[in-house]
Protein backbone atom coordinates (compact mmCIF):
# COMPACT_ATOMS: atom_id res chain seq x y z
CA UNK A 1 0.00 0.00 0.00
CA UNK A 2 1.55 3.31 -1.22
CA UNK A 3 2.29 6.10 2.02
CA UNK A 4 -0.15 9.27 1.15
CA UNK A 5 1.74 12.60 0.60
CA UNK A 6 1.82 14.52 3.69
CA UNK A 7 -0.65 17.61 4.30
CA UNK A 8 0.56 21.09 3.50
CA UNK A 9 1.39 23.06 6.52
CA UNK A 10 -0.45 25.78 7.90
CA UNK A 11 0.70 29.34 7.61
CA UNK A 12 2.88 29.79 9.92
CA UNK A 13 1.26 32.46 12.07
CA UNK A 14 -1.32 30.33 12.81
CA UNK A 15 -2.60 29.30 16.44
CA UNK A 16 -4.91 26.46 18.08
CA UNK A 17 -5.09 28.45 20.71
CA UNK A 18 -6.27 30.63 22.47
CA UNK A 19 -9.81 31.81 20.43
CA UNK A 20 -9.73 35.22 17.87
CA UNK A 21 -11.44 37.36 20.95
CA UNK A 22 -8.75 36.41 23.57
CA UNK A 23 -5.81 36.89 21.50
CA UNK A 24 -7.26 39.56 19.88
CA UNK A 25 -8.02 41.26 23.64
CA UNK A 26 -4.79 40.57 24.36
CA UNK A 27 -3.43 42.25 21.75
CA UNK A 28 -5.36 45.04 21.69
CA UNK A 29 -6.14 44.70 18.17
CA UNK A 30 -9.97 43.53 16.22
CA UNK A 31 -11.05 40.68 15.47
CA UNK A 32 -11.34 40.75 11.78
CA UNK A 33 -15.01 40.20 10.35
CA UNK A 34 -16.18 39.98 6.45
CA UNK A 35 -19.74 41.43 5.20
CA UNK A 36 -19.07 39.27 2.40
CA UNK A 37 -20.45 35.85 1.25
CA UNK A 38 -17.99 33.25 2.44
CA UNK A 39 -18.50 29.88 0.86
CA UNK A 40 -17.77 26.52 3.31
CA UNK A 41 -14.21 25.11 1.64
CA UNK A 42 -13.95 21.58 2.81
CA UNK A 43 -10.43 20.00 2.84
CA UNK A 44 -9.98 19.09 -0.90
CA UNK A 45 -6.94 18.35 -3.47
CA UNK A 46 -6.45 17.98 -7.02
CA UNK A 47 -3.25 17.39 -8.62
CA UNK A 48 -0.91 19.70 -7.11
CA UNK A 49 -3.73 21.90 -5.61
CA UNK A 50 -4.43 21.89 -1.82
CA UNK A 51 -7.15 23.65 0.04
CA UNK A 52 -6.88 23.41 3.31
CA UNK A 53 -8.08 25.52 6.85
CA UNK A 54 -5.99 27.70 9.04
CA UNK A 55 -6.80 28.24 12.31
CA UNK A 56 -6.25 31.64 14.62
CA UNK A 57 -3.13 34.02 14.09
CA UNK A 58 -1.89 37.87 13.76
CA UNK A 59 -3.22 39.28 9.88
CA UNK A 60 -2.30 42.62 8.54
CA UNK A 61 -5.62 43.86 5.98
CA UNK A 62 -5.06 45.03 2.46
CA UNK A 63 -5.36 48.64 4.17
CA UNK A 64 -6.76 48.08 7.61
CA UNK A 65 -3.80 47.24 9.78
CA UNK A 66 -3.05 44.49 12.15
CA UNK A 67 -6.06 42.24 13.31
CA UNK A 68 -6.49 38.46 14.40
CA UNK A 69 -7.99 36.65 12.00
CA UNK A 70 -9.41 32.73 12.48
CA UNK A 71 -10.57 29.95 10.00
CA UNK A 72 -8.87 31.25 6.69
CA UNK A 73 -9.63 28.65 4.18
CA UNK A 74 -5.83 28.81 1.98
CA UNK A 75 -5.01 27.20 -1.69
CA UNK A 76 -1.95 26.30 -1.90
CA UNK A 77 0.26 24.53 -4.67
CA UNK A 78 3.55 22.49 -4.65
CA UNK A 79 5.91 24.23 -6.29
CA UNK A 80 8.17 21.01 -7.35
CA UNK A 81 10.54 21.82 -4.47
CA UNK A 82 9.37 20.19 -1.74
CA UNK A 83 7.58 23.36 -0.66
CA UNK A 84 3.75 24.78 -0.99
CA UNK A 85 3.12 28.35 -2.26
CA UNK A 86 0.34 29.94 -1.38
CA UNK A 87 -1.78 31.22 -4.21
CA UNK A 88 -5.15 32.62 -2.21
CA UNK A 89 -6.66 32.72 1.02
CA UNK A 90 -9.74 34.50 2.80
CA UNK A 91 -7.30 36.30 4.72
CA UNK A 92 -8.12 39.81 5.92
CA UNK A 93 -5.63 40.89 3.12
CA UNK A 94 -7.30 38.57 -0.04
CA UNK A 95 -10.38 40.34 1.18
CA UNK A 96 -9.87 43.31 1.33
CA UNK A 97 -8.16 43.67 -1.13
CA UNK A 98 -10.94 42.40 -4.09
CA UNK A 99 -13.55 44.70 -1.98
CA UNK A 100 -13.68 47.57 -3.75
CA UNK A 101 -14.43 45.71 -7.75
CA UNK A 102 -17.16 44.03 -5.29
CA UNK A 103 -18.42 47.64 -4.91
CA UNK A 104 -18.65 48.89 -7.90
CA UNK A 105 -19.06 45.58 -10.72
CA UNK A 106 -22.24 45.37 -13.28
CA UNK A 107 -23.04 44.21 -16.29
CA UNK A 108 -20.92 41.78 -18.01
CA UNK A 109 -18.16 40.95 -15.78
CA UNK A 110 -14.76 38.61 -17.10
CA UNK A 111 -13.19 37.39 -13.87
CA UNK A 112 -9.50 36.16 -14.90
CA UNK A 113 -8.18 33.85 -12.80
CA UNK A 114 -10.52 31.73 -11.00
CA UNK A 115 -8.55 30.85 -7.32
CA UNK A 116 -10.98 29.77 -5.01
CA UNK A 117 -13.96 31.36 -6.90
CA UNK A 118 -14.34 33.23 -3.72
CA UNK A 119 -14.44 36.68 -5.94
CA UNK A 120 -16.88 34.84 -8.77
CA UNK A 121 -19.44 34.36 -6.05
CA UNK A 122 -19.59 37.35 -4.34
CA UNK A 123 -20.07 39.33 -7.76
CA UNK A 124 -22.56 37.07 -9.14
CA UNK A 125 -24.44 38.15 -5.33
CA UNK A 126 -24.15 41.62 -6.33
CA UNK A 127 -27.54 42.84 -8.03
CA UNK A 128 -26.41 44.75 -11.24
CA UNK A 129 -24.21 41.82 -12.41
CA UNK A 130 -25.84 40.18 -15.27
CA UNK A 131 -23.40 37.58 -15.86
CA UNK A 132 -19.65 36.03 -14.97
CA UNK A 133 -17.32 35.04 -17.16
CA UNK A 134 -14.75 32.83 -15.74
CA UNK A 135 -11.20 32.57 -17.24
CA UNK A 136 -8.91 29.94 -15.76
CA UNK A 137 -6.37 27.28 -17.57
CA UNK A 138 -5.92 25.23 -15.12
CA UNK A 139 -7.90 22.29 -15.42
CA UNK A 140 -6.92 21.27 -11.94
CA UNK A 141 -8.22 24.16 -10.42
CA UNK A 142 -11.57 23.77 -12.11
CA UNK A 143 -11.70 20.46 -11.07
CA UNK A 144 -11.01 21.91 -7.29
CA UNK A 145 -13.41 24.34 -7.45
CA UNK A 146 -16.00 21.61 -8.63
CA UNK A 147 -15.27 19.58 -5.66
CA UNK A 148 -15.38 22.47 -3.16
CA UNK A 149 -18.92 23.00 -4.75
CA UNK A 150 -18.31 27.08 -4.31
CA UNK A 151 -21.51 28.04 -6.08
CA UNK A 152 -24.14 25.40 -4.16
CA UNK A 153 -24.25 28.33 -1.34
CA UNK A 154 -25.42 30.74 -3.58
CA UNK A 155 -28.86 31.30 -4.12
CA UNK A 156 -30.38 29.47 -7.74
CA UNK A 157 -30.14 32.82 -10.14
CA UNK A 158 -26.79 34.33 -8.80
CA UNK A 159 -25.12 30.44 -9.30
CA UNK A 160 -26.67 30.33 -12.72
CA UNK A 161 -24.87 33.63 -13.50
CA UNK A 162 -21.13 32.08 -13.36
CA UNK A 163 -19.79 30.41 -16.36
CA UNK A 164 -16.22 28.99 -16.79
CA UNK A 165 -14.22 28.82 -19.53
CA UNK A 166 -10.49 27.31 -19.50
CA UNK A 167 -8.51 29.14 -21.56
CA UNK A 168 -5.13 31.51 -21.25
CA UNK A 169 -6.44 34.89 -19.50
CA UNK A 170 -4.02 36.36 -21.98
CA UNK A 171 -5.66 35.48 -24.75
CA UNK A 172 -8.86 35.23 -24.57
CA UNK A 173 -11.27 36.79 -26.07
CA UNK A 174 -15.02 37.37 -25.89
CA UNK A 175 -17.14 35.94 -28.10
CA UNK A 176 -20.65 37.69 -28.31
CA UNK A 177 -21.68 39.44 -25.74
CA UNK A 178 -19.29 43.00 -25.14
CA UNK A 179 -17.90 43.43 -21.65
CA UNK A 180 -18.77 45.98 -19.03
CA UNK A 181 -16.02 45.13 -16.53
CA UNK A 182 -13.14 43.26 -16.33
CA UNK A 183 -11.51 41.84 -12.84
CA UNK A 184 -7.79 40.47 -13.50
CA UNK A 185 -6.10 38.51 -10.79
CA UNK A 186 -3.57 35.41 -12.21
CA UNK A 187 -0.42 36.28 -10.35
CA UNK A 188 0.95 34.69 -7.18
CA UNK A 189 2.22 37.58 -5.26
CA UNK A 190 0.75 41.27 -5.18
CA UNK A 191 1.98 43.87 -7.82
CA UNK A 192 4.71 42.07 -9.44
CA UNK A 193 6.41 43.46 -12.17
CA UNK A 194 4.53 42.21 -15.22
CA UNK A 195 0.85 42.73 -13.57
CA UNK A 196 -0.12 46.10 -15.83
CA UNK A 197 1.43 44.89 -19.37
CA UNK A 198 -0.35 41.88 -18.42
CA UNK A 199 -3.63 43.66 -17.80
CA UNK A 200 -2.62 46.10 -20.41
CA UNK A 201 -2.87 42.83 -22.98
CA UNK A 202 -5.80 40.93 -21.23
CA UNK A 203 -7.62 44.45 -22.79
CA UNK A 204 -6.50 44.88 -25.77
CA UNK A 205 -8.71 41.69 -26.42
CA UNK A 206 -11.23 42.53 -23.66
CA UNK A 207 -12.11 45.83 -24.61
CA UNK A 208 -14.23 46.10 -21.18
CA UNK A 209 -15.44 49.29 -20.19
CA UNK A 210 -13.97 49.50 -16.94
CA UNK A 211 -11.00 47.67 -15.50
CA UNK A 212 -9.88 46.98 -11.82
CA UNK A 213 -6.35 44.32 -11.44
CA UNK A 214 -5.56 42.82 -7.92
CA UNK A 215 -2.79 44.92 -6.63
CA UNK A 216 -3.32 47.78 -8.44
CA UNK A 217 -3.45 50.35 -5.31
CA UNK A 218 0.31 49.50 -4.86
CA UNK A 219 0.99 49.58 -8.70
CA UNK A 220 -0.22 52.93 -8.95
CA UNK A 221 0.98 54.37 -5.68
CA UNK A 222 4.84 53.53 -6.69
CA UNK A 223 4.27 55.11 -10.16
CA UNK A 224 2.84 58.33 -7.83
CA UNK A 225 5.36 58.21 -5.10
CA UNK A 226 7.28 59.19 -8.29
CA UNK A 227 6.21 62.67 -8.44
CA UNK A 228 4.70 63.25 -4.87
CA UNK A 229 4.86 61.86 -1.55
CA UNK A 230 1.34 60.46 0.32
CA UNK A 231 0.01 63.04 2.75
CA UNK A 232 1.02 66.15 0.29
CA UNK A 233 -1.14 68.11 -1.97
CA UNK A 234 0.23 66.95 -4.63
CA UNK A 235 -0.62 63.37 -4.36
CA UNK A 236 -4.30 63.05 -5.31
CA UNK A 237 -3.23 64.41 -8.90
CA UNK A 238 0.01 62.46 -8.83
CA UNK A 239 -2.72 59.23 -8.74
CA UNK A 240 -4.84 60.84 -10.89
CA UNK A 241 -2.20 60.84 -13.12
CA UNK A 242 -0.69 57.41 -13.02
CA UNK A 243 -4.38 56.17 -13.36
CA UNK A 244 -4.14 57.81 -16.76
CA UNK A 245 -0.34 56.55 -17.30
CA UNK A 246 -1.75 53.04 -17.68
CA UNK A 247 -4.00 53.78 -20.79
CA UNK A 248 -6.52 51.49 -18.94
CA UNK A 249 -10.45 52.38 -18.18
CA UNK A 250 -9.43 51.36 -14.30
CA UNK A 251 -12.11 51.75 -11.54
CA UNK A 252 -10.65 54.06 -9.68
CA UNK A 253 -12.17 57.48 -9.40
CA UNK A 254 -15.94 55.98 -9.03
CA UNK A 255 -14.78 55.63 -5.31
CA UNK A 256 -14.02 58.69 -3.29
CA UNK A 257 -11.28 59.26 -1.52
CA UNK A 258 -9.26 56.45 -4.09
CA UNK A 259 -5.97 58.80 -3.32
CA UNK A 260 -6.55 58.24 0.10
CA UNK A 261 -6.85 54.38 -0.24
CA UNK A 262 -3.78 54.34 -2.29
CA UNK A 263 -2.18 56.03 0.31
CA UNK A 264 -3.41 54.01 2.99
CA UNK A 265 -2.43 50.45 1.11
CA UNK A 266 1.11 51.52 0.38
CA UNK A 267 1.36 52.26 4.71
CA UNK A 268 0.35 48.59 5.18
CA UNK A 269 1.76 46.53 2.39
CA UNK A 270 5.60 48.50 2.37
CA UNK A 271 5.60 49.21 6.09
CA UNK A 272 6.35 52.80 5.30
CA UNK A 273 4.28 54.06 8.84
CA UNK A 274 4.25 57.94 7.40
CA UNK A 275 1.83 57.03 3.99
CA UNK A 276 -1.21 58.17 5.62
CA UNK A 277 -2.42 60.03 2.96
Amino acid sequence: MSTPPPSPPLPAASFSEPSASVLAQALGLPVFTSPWHTPHYPDGAVGPWRIRRGGVGLDCGYHSGPCVASGSAVLMRENGEGGWDTWMSLSPMEIESQELPLRHVRGHVVVMGLGMGWVAANMALQPAVDRVTVVERDQDVLQLFGLCRVLEGLPDAAARKVALVQSDALQWQPQGAPVDFLYADIWLGLAEPQALADVQRMQSNVHAQQVYFWGQELVLGKMARSQAEPGTPQWAPAVGHAVRETGLPLLAHAEPGYAELVARVLQWREGRGSATG
